[in-house]
């Protein structure tokens, strides 16, 4: 066996790789140097052939198998069901008996057709199988050995499945050179699914022993027509789909009306929820170089975001800002009272120290870790108590394969400081809150330094807005007018700072933690200084308060700088290409 810096490389042995999952996997793992392929097709390997699959089985020991292989024309099953069963009944027996025999893991891909296509609502995993089809029959009896037989095993439940190779979507664009006017089946509902969203779900299975049957299909539904409608619309092809039903289109083989699958031991397991397929129909499309449509870059790069501290007084508001952008949220908390009800809530633990905590929190693109105690108390104690547990929650996502990392910072860690802050600026923190912050940017970078994860650590300045959340001045001042008072003791107001918007912000730090183009130490800010005293005179003016500020009721304190603002140079970058 091949060694990759002293660990041994995973083994997967994929069958029916020239197929359009065969290729995906073959996409997907071409990124991850700890795993070795074993590709064959039917000229390598005949899956129906006990023998042969025992004796290849056993000299390649897999610690995987992932069995695409089948024999999916669905029509010429009708006609060769010898065949059919074959390759469809006795290649998932045969792999099946081998798997147990090295002790790997069968994944074997399923199909829609196992359902009678009757029902009115998504079919669950544990709905009752009745083919109208050979090939429905085929693989339902195929499924039956794999959970005879195999004592580890996934059973990965798919339909209207388009990749590399020959598919819908490819068939249809050919057609249109051709034709004016297409017919479409219009009476059969399904969801459109890109192979290399069945993949990432394969991959998720892999690392788990939650063995069993699962759906995979991309979320939604739609008919062929209306399938088909939206690819020409994408890639504005000038040609009219004309719905028929399947009984004017006449296929020998009979196909399910209804397809649409419920991904529920997905969203129940592991969290995960699965691509909308019109949003993976355009990944592919672009991908393939063959969209002509202008879409937005909010559509064609929507990212699953995980955002911790999601209900805190900057969670909120970048939440908003990403699903305002388009992106798919996962809300971490404890509590959701002020968060979007467009997000997904989830309460998992971030300090369990779960190692699969990537894998409960449903494998988001992103994390923004913005999750905190006691923010506005600067030398509070809980700052450096809780730091281990925030570095092993970023530890085990970095581990567990998160692609992109951003984590909220302060201008506290830099310490006493004159003039703008760069991502050069020495740090000399003076409160624990500073400390702990700098301590887990180190941290974090050592970390993402082992990995190939892309980090971006996102300093905050002066925070205001939404005041009522907040402990600032601002915060104060707005209580203390509602209580009546008509002054309050305030210092000298002439030390200058980098006020912003918190939702100013919260988009800075939403658009920051999504794009690909630039990462390390990003300030988040205006780069404008301006004194305390002109931001809380403008603060009364705009709300229209009657209160005035007693300056030099109290000194500045010696740690504040006269003027600190942070360099604004990569976030006007960031907001002007995203």
């Amino acid at each position: 066996m091949k060694e990759n810096g002293g660990e041994a490389l995973k083994k997967i042995l994929i069958t029916g790789c020239n197929g359009q999952l065969g290729r995906a996997l073959n996409q997907f793992y071409a990124k991850h140097p700890d795993i070795q392929l074993i590709n064959t097709d039917v000229e390598d390997l005949d899956i129906a052939n006990a023998n042969e699959v025992m004796e290849y089985v056993s000299k390649i020991h897999p610690d995987i198998i992932i069995n695409c292989a089948a024999y999916t024309n669905v029509d010429d099953c009708e006609k060769n069901q010898e065949l059919a069963y074959r390759i469809n009944v006795d290649g998932p027996k045969n792999l099946s008996v081998a798997s147990n025999e090295v002790g790997a893991v069968l994944v074997h891909i399923s199909s829609d057709y196992v359902y009678d296509g009757r029902k009115k609502e998504p079919y669950l995993e544990e709905d009752d199988y009745a083919p109208q089809s050979v090939y429905g029959m085929t693989k339902m009896k195929g499924d039956a050995y794999v959970t005879e037989i195999a004592h580890k095993y996934f059973i990965v439940r798919t339909a209207w499945l388009y990749g590399e190779g020959k598919n819908f979507p490819l068939t249809m664009l050919k057609l249109a050179e051709k034709r004016k006017q297409i017919a479409v089946v219009m009476d059969q509902i399904g969801s459109p699914t890109s192979a290399y969203e069945v993949v990432k779900v394969i991959d998720l299975l892999c690392k788990s022993d939650q063995y069993g049957v699962y759906h995979a299909t991309c979320e939604g539904s739609c008919s062929w027509a209306e399938f088909a409608k939206t690819l020409f619309e994408l890639c504005e092809v000038n040609v009219e789909v004309v719905p028929v039903t399947s009984e004017e289109y006449g296929s020998p083989a009979t196909r399910p009306a209804y397809s649409v699958l419920e991904n529920k031991k997905l969203k129940d397991q592991f969290n995960y929820r699965m691509q909308e397929w019109k949003i993976a129909l355009i990944k592919y499309l672009s991908d393939k170089g063959l969209m002509k449509k202008e879409i937005g870059e909010h559509v064609k790069n929507r990212k699953k975001v995980l955002v911790t501290g999601a209900n805190g007084y900057i969670g909120r508001h970048v939440v908003k800002s990403l699903l305002d952008m388009g992106h798919e949220v996962i809300a971490a908390d404890f509590v959701f009272d002020g968060v979007d009800e467009r997000a997904l809530k989830s309460e998992v633990s971030l300090f369990s120290g779960d190692k699969d905590i990537y894998e409960q929190f449903g494998r988001p693109d992103v994390c923004i870790h913005l999750a905190w105690r006691n923010g506005f108390v600067h030398n509070h104690e809980s700052h450096l108590l809780d730091l281990p547990n925030h570095y092993i929650f970023i530890k085990n996502m970095i581990e567990g394969g998160l692609p992109q990392l951003a984590v909220m910072g302060t201008m506290h860690e830099v310490g006493y400081w004159e003039g703008a802050i760069t991502e050069d600026t020495p740090t000399n923190p003076t409160s624990l809150y500073g400390i702990a912050k700098n301590a887990l940017r180190q941290m974090t970078f050592l970390l993402a330094s082992e990995k190939s994860v892309k980090v971006d650590w996102l300093r905050a300045y002066y925070i205001l807005g939404d005041d009522k959340k907040s402990s600032s001045i601002f915060a104060k001042i707005v209580g203390w007018e509602e209580e009546g008072k008509e002054t309050f003791p305030f210092n000298t107001g002439k030390n200058k700072y980098d006020f912003i918007d918190v939702d100013e912000l919260s988009r800075q730090i939403a658009k920051a933690a999504t794009q690909d183009e630039i990462h390390g130490i990003i300030n988040c800010c205006t780069g404008n200084p301006v004194s305390l005293a002109d931001k809380v005179e403008e603060f009364i003016r705009e709300h229209g308060f009657k209160i005035r500020p007693e300056y030099g009721a109290f000194p500045d304190r010696p740690y504040d700088s006269p003027a600190v603002w942070g360099d604004a140079e990569k976030i006007r970058k960031i907001m002007k290409v995203s």
